[in-house]
C-alpha cells in the first residue's frame, strides 16, 4: 500500500496551506467578533474553499472527502484558528453533503451554487438541553398542516449547542413528526433564517474553538412547506447518519492538523532549550513524549484517512468512523498535555500557545457524539462479523 499523497493531493494540501498563511493566520478568533469571522468567510469563499465536497455542476469542487479532509488538515498544520475551519467544515460537511446526497432536484438547483459560492452558510440542528447523545429523544416537533403530500410543517422547540447558528442562513433542523419510537420518529427539514417564528441567539463562550460560533436555534411555530422536507417524511434519521459520517471524518482532520503544529513547536523548543549543559530533547523522558507524540499523530492520520477512503469508495464503514473519532479526539488531548509539560512553566500561561491548542482540542471528545458513545456503537455493530 502506498500512503504517499498523489500529485494532486500535494497540490490541494499547498493550497489550502499557502491560503491559511495568508488568509487565515493572525488575530485572535474572537476578535472582532463576527465581523472578523465575516472576513475570513469572504476569503475561503473567494478561493473557493465553501464547497470542497460539493457538486461541480453547482458551482463546488466535487472533491471526495478524503481530499477534502488533506486540505482542512494543512489549515490547521499551517496555524489557521481550528475553530474557525470547524466551522467552514460544518457548512459544507453537515449541511452541504447531505443536501447533496439526499436533496431532490429542485432543493439541490436552489441552495447548492449558494452554498459553494459561500453566498449561504449552512448548519445542522439535532441537539437539545434533554437530547444530546440521546439523539433520537427529540421534544422538537413537527406538525403536519394536513394530510396531502403537498401539505406543509410547522415546527416548534428549541435546539441547543448549534454550530454556524449565529451565521447560517440554512439550517438542516431534526424534528419528531410521527407518534413512533425512536428514529422512524424523525424528519429532517432545511430551515432558513428570515421564516417566521425562527430566531438564534447566540451561544456562551466555550472553552476552545472560539472561532466557531454557536448558539440556541428557537423554533416558535415555524411554517416550512412541503419542498423543504430533506430525504422524505420519517428519513430524518438517514440524514443525521449521512451528515454525521461526513462530518466525524472530516472535522477531525483539523485536529490531526493541529497536533502536526504543536509537534513542531515542541520540536524547536527541545532543540534550543538547554538544561544540565545539554539541549532538552537529549533528556530521555523528552525524547518519550516526543515520539509518543509522533505515534498519536500517525495512528490518528492513518485511523481517519481509512475511513473517509472508504467512505468515498462507497463502502462506508460505521466502525472504522467511530473509533477514528474517538482515537484522534483523545491523542489530541494527549498530545497537548505533553506539549504544556515540555514548555515547563511557559506551557502554564493564558497566553500560551500549547494552553491554546489544549483547549482547542477537549470539545473534540464531546462534538460529534461524546467518545464512549462512539466505543458503544463500534462495538455494538462489531458483533455481527466478529472483527
Amino acid at each position: 500500500m502506498d500512503f504517499a499523497p498523489t500529485s494532486e493531493q500535494q497540490k490541494l494540501i499547498a493550497e489550502a496551506s499557502s491560503f491559511a498563511r495568508a488568509e487565515l493566520v493572525g488575530s485572535h478568533p474572537g476578535d472582532g467578533g463576527l465581523s472578523h469571522y465575516a472576513t475570513r468567510w469572504k476569503a475561503c469563499a473567494s478561493q473557493r474553499l465553501t464547497g470542497l465536497v460539493l457538486p461541480v455542476e453547482f458551482g463546488g469542487r466535487g472533491l471526495g472527502l478524503l481530499d477534502s479532509l488533506l486540505m482542512f488538515e494543512a489549515m490547521a498544520a499551517a496555524g489557521a484558528d481550528p475553530g474557525f475551519v470547524f466551522s467552514l467544515g460544518v457548512h459544507q460537511l453537515a449541511a452541504g453533503a447531505p443536501l447533496a446526497h439526499i436533496g431532490t432536484a429542485e432543493q439541490m438547483a436552489e441552495l447548492l451554487s449558494a452554498m459553494a459560492e459561500g453566498r449561504l452558510c449552512g448548519g445542522f440542528a439535532i441537539s437539545e438541553a434533554e437530547a444530546g447523545s440521546d439523539s433520537y429523544a427529540l421534544k422538537a416537533t413537527a406538525q403536519p398542516t394536513g394530510d396531502g403530500p403537498d401539505d406543509g410543517f410547522v415546527l416548534n422547540g428549541e435546539k441547543t449547542w448549534i454550530t454556524n447558528a449565529p451565521v447560517a442562513d440554512l439550517i438542516l433542523v431534526c424534528a419528531r413528526s410521527e407518534d413512533l419510537p425512536g428514529a422512524f420518529a424523525i424528519s429532517c427539514f432545511i430551515v432558513e433564517r428570515g421564516m417566521a417564528g425562527f430566531s438564534v441567539i447566540e451561544g456562551p463562550k466555550k472553552l476552545g474553538l472560539d472561532g466557531a460560533p454557536w448558539g440556541t436555534v428557537r423554533l416558535e411555530n415555524v411554517p416550512v412547506p412541503a419542498n423543504r422536507l430533506l430525504g422524505g417524511r420519517g428519513a430524518g434519521a438517514g440524514v443525521f447518519r449521512e451528515a454525521m459520517r461526513w462530518e466525524r471524518c472530516g472535522l477531525f482532520a483539523i485536529a490531526t492538523g493541529a497536533m502536526a503544529r504543536s509537534l513542531d513547536s515542541c520540536l524547536r523548543h527541545v532543540r534550543s532549550r538547554r538544561q544540565f549543559g545539554k539541549p532538552l530533547i537529549e533528556n530521555p523522558a523528552v525524547s518519550r513524549a516526543l515520539a509518543l507524540m509522533r505515534t498519536r499523530l500517525d495512528a490518528a492520520r492513518l485511523l481517519l484517512y481509512k475511513a473517509a477512503w472508504l467512505l468515498d469508495k462507497g463502502r462506508p464503514d460505521d466502525v472504522a468512523i467511530s473509533l477514528a473519532k474517538a482515537y484522534v479526539s483523545e491523542a489530541a488531548i494527549a498530545n497537548a498535555l505533553d506539549a504544556q509539560q515540555l514548555f515547563g512553566a511557559a506551557g502554564m500561561l493564558a497566553d500560551s500557545p500549547a494552553v491554546a491548542f489544549l483547549n482547542d482540542m477537549l470539545p473534540f471528545r464531546t462534538l460529534s457524539g461524546p467518545n464512549e458513545l462512539h466505543y458503544q456503537v463500534a462495538a455494538r455493530l462489531m458483533q455481527p462479523t466478529g472483527h
